[in-house]
C-alpha cells in the first residue's frame, strides 16, 4: 500500500499531467500484481486513471510498456488503454493509464477476440525483432532484428534465459540440454518460416479481457515481431480461452502443420522466464518441456 506522501505525490503529478484537480480523488487498490502495486484514481467528473506504482528502477519497464501499447494500438479491432505518462517521482516510479472497466473473457466473446488477435497478427514487417529492447515481466527481452526466425528465437529468446538460469543455479545437465536444443532447432524446424507478425508477447489469460462494450482489450504487453503461434501458445499456458477463440483465429490465420511441437518450444521460453523470475516451482515444467522437445528433435 502506498503511503500518504506517495499518494499525494501521485495526485499532484496527475493534476500537472492531465490538467485536472485530483486533490480529492479516491485512490483504491485495483487487483494484485507480483511486480507492481496498482490503483484506480477516481473523482466524479474527471477521467478515471489506472496507476502502476513501483520502485524507481522500474521506470524503464513502464517506458517500454508505454511504447508497446502504442504499437498494439495499430490494430483497430482491439482496445488498448491510452497512456497518460510514465514518470519517476522522488518516492516511486509510476505508469498512468486510461482506466477501463474490464470483464473476464467469456465464451460468447471468444470468437470476436480470436478474430481480433488474428488481425493483430496480420500486421507484419520484413524481419523478426523490434527497434528497441523491452521486458517480459522483470526480465530483459532482447529484440535485435534478424532475418531468420529460428536463429532469432534461439539467440534472443532461449539463450538469454539460459544465461539467467545459470546465474540462478540451474543444474549443469539442464543447461547442457538447453544448448543441445538450441543447436538442433534451426535445422530441424527450417521448413517453418512464419511472417514477422506484431505480437502481444505475454498473452496469458490475465492479460486478455473485454471492456464494458465487449470489445477485446489487451494490456501488459512485451511486444515484438515474430511467429503468431507464440501468442497462441502463451494463451494456453495458464488456462486460456475456449475452442471458439481458436476456431475464429484460424479462420483468418490457418493452422500450420507441426504446431504442437512449436507450441512446446514457445512454452519453454516462458517456463524458463518463470523459473528465473519466481524460482524452483517452475523447474519441473522446464524439465518436462525440455525433455520432450529433445526426444522429439535430437
Amino acid at each position: 500500500m502506498v503511503t500518504a506522501t506517495i499518494q499525494q505525490d501521485i495526485l499532484d503529478w496527475l493534476a500537472e499531467c492531465l490538467g485536472h484537480d485530483y486533490t480529492r480523488a479516491r485512490v483504491t487498490p485495483s487487483g494484485a500484481g507480483c511486480i507492481n502495486q496498482t490503483y484506480a484514481v477516481q473523482r466524479t467528473g474527471l477521467p478515471s486513471v489506472f496507476i502502476k506504482v513501483g520502485q524507481s528502477d522500474q521506470l524503464p519497464m513502464y517506458q517500454q510498456e508505454q511504447r508497446g501499447l502504442a504499437l498494439l494500438r495499430q490494430c483497430e479491432t482491439i482496445r488498448v488503454p491510452e497512456v497518460y505518462g510514465a514518470e519517476n517521482l522522488e518516492s516511486c516510479a509510476l505508469l498512468a493509464l486510461e482506466f477501463i472497466q474490464l470483464a473476464p473473457l467469456r465464451s460468447v466473446a471468444e470468437p470476436t477476440f480470436g478474430r481480433a488477435l488474428a488481425q493483430l497478427h496480420s500486421i507484419t514487417v520484413n524481419a523478426y525483432g523490434l527497434d528497441h529492447n523491452n521486458f517480459i515481466g522483470r526480465s530483459h527481452q532482447i529484440n535485435d532484428w534478424h532475418s531468420d526466425w529460428w536463429t532469432f528465437f534461439c539467440e534472443k529468446r532461449l539463450r538469454p534465459q539460459r544465461m539467467l538460469a545459470q546465474m540462478k543455479g540451474m543444474r549443469s545437465g539442464l543447461l547442457t540440454d538447453l544448448e543441445r536444443l538450441m543447436a538442433v532447432v534451426p535445422a530441424a524446424l527450417s521448413d517453418h518460416t512464419p511472417p514477422a507478425s506484431l505480437l502481444h508477447g505475454d498473452l496469458w489469460s490475465g492479460n486478455m479481457a473485454v471492456d464494458e462494450n465487449g470489445t477485446p482489450t489487451l494490456f501488459d504487453p512485451a511486444v515484438y515481431y515474430g511467429d503468431g503461434e507464440t501468442d497462441l501458445a502463451m494463451s494456453r499456458m495458464f488456462g486460456g480461452p475456449g475452442a471458439g477463440f481458436y476456431q475464429a483465429y484460424h479462420e483468418i490465420q490457418p493452422l500450420q502443420e507441426g504446431h504442437e511441437l512449436r507450441r512446446s518450444l514457445y512454452d519453454l521460453y516462458h517456463w524458463l522466464n518463470h523459473f528465473n523470475l519466481f524460482g524452483v516451482g517452475y523447474l519441473g515444467q522446464v524439465e518436462l518441456t525440455l525433455g520432450a522437445l529433445l526426444r522429439e528433435m535430437d
